[in-house]
């Protein structure tokens, strides 16, 4: 999951804190933003990657050799 930055969009704060929690609980991982998923892409060397917002708080990461 990519956590977006943009504080303006409030509309799905609680379902993100709901999947946060069980992402936490039950597999034990942790956020990432774009940031942290373009370090961990690269240090993974992957050369490029896109990023699309999907239905409100999913996203679909698309990495590139």
């Amino acid at each position: 999951m990519v956590v977006k930055v943009n504080k303006e969009e409030n509309e799905l704060l609680e379902t993100q804190l709901l999947f946060d929690m069980l992402m936490m609980s039950l597999v034990t991982g942790r956020e990432r933003n774009e940031k942290d998923w373009a370090k961990l892409l690269v240090d993974a060397g992957y050369t490029d990657y896109k990023i699309t917002p999907i239905l409100g708080f999913r996203s679909v990461i698309e990495v590139y050799p």
